[in-house]
């Protein structure tokens, strides 16, 4: 596929336009995020609501029936169900478990255990079992 891209400081909108033969889910998940004006999630802490860029998120995990998001430094809590967060992320956000979403750009290093399975490792330490159905869809994410 051909990219251009043509800057001009004038516009007063901005917008994209694609000539497709087909919609793929690619470019479908590139509309979405294109058409988002969100790039943060609002979550919880001891009360208090924080806006958390998607940027900083590492896991969003559910635990014991909470949604919880993890950063490099703090655990908050959303007020929704993980299908239902799922559908606010980009592109970078990638489930590895039923239970689990983790940002690939924080990912450190995928650990192959003795047993066949794989651990993502996150850069905040946090370990997380990818699960076999998966499995496939992380490494082709990744280009693995």
């Amino acid at each position: 596929m051909k990219v251009k891209f043509n800057i001009d400081e004038s516009l007063q909108e901005e917008k994209a336009e694609f000539w497709l033969k087909k919609m793929t889910d690619k470019i479908s998940r590139i509309t979405k995020e294109l058409n988002s004006k969100q790039d943060f999630l609002w979550c919880f802490k001891n009360g208090d609501a924080f806006p958390v860029n998607f940027s900083k998120i590492a896991l969003i995990q559910v635990e014991e029936e909470k949604t919880k998001i993890y950063t490099a430094d703090n655990i908050y809590l959303y007020k929704a169900r993980l299908y239902q967060v799922k559908n606010l992320l980009p592109h970078e956000f990638i489930a590895v478990s039923r239970g689990a979403i983790i940002n690939y750009h924080q990912l450190d290093h995928l650990q192959i255990l003795n047993n066949g399975n794989i651990d993502a490792i996150l850069t905040n330490k946090i370990r997380v079992q990818v699960s076999r159905r998966r499995i496939k869809d992380l490494k082709e994410r990744l280009g693995l």
